[in-house]
């Protein structure tokens, strides 16, 4: 016999808590330092009055993720059900750190995935079953083809140029 069921008034199972999963989630909407947020909040915003319940956010070069993240954490705010989040980057470093964040923010909704791949390479893949939203950050002397390759890789693409 188990020792909680020889105990007067011990419960014999474990104490759980399902109310946390019922509230829903309450993240106040994030202030992010980069400059694509504003355009990326209004087209979440926009997708989800148009009745869609699903989304796919593509960001090339990731860096540590956490833009993609907070994009995915708004969009579930917003009530999408299904929301698919893809970073990749080419510095291992990165995508692991990304990876270890993605793990803080668990939710049956949102399906992170985070790849060590070149910028060219994953936007060109992309490109067969465009994305809703490409987060691309570009320098000055970025190729036309990496341009063109963000482009056909969804059909809104956010940029933000960064001086190298």
């Amino acid at each position: 016999m188990p020792y909680a069921l020889s105990l007067k008034g011990a419960s014999p199972w474990p104490a759980v808590s399902i109310t946390a999963a019922l509230r829903p989630l309450k993240i106040a909407d994030a202030t992010c330092d980069d400059p694509r947020w504003p355009a990326l909040s209004a087209r979440l915003d926009e997708l989800r009055e148009r009745g869609r319940r699903a989304l796919r956010i593509v960001h090339v070069p990731c860096g540590d993720g956490s833009l993609l993240i907070a994009a995915a954490r708004r969009a579930r705010s917003l009530g999408f059900l299904s929301i698919e989040a893809l970073g990749a980057d080419v510095d291992p470093e990165y995508i692991e750190r990304a990876r270890r964040q993605a793990c803080l923010h668990m939710d049956s909704a949102i399906g992170f995935a985070f790849e060590v791949a070149p910028p060219l390479a994953r936007l060109e893949a992309e490109a067969e079953f465009p994305a809703d939203i490409v987060l691309y950050q570009a320098t000055a002397g970025t190729p036309k083809a990496l341009l063109e390759a963000a482009r056909r890789a969804g059909d809104l693409v956010l940029h933000a140029r960064f001086s190298a």
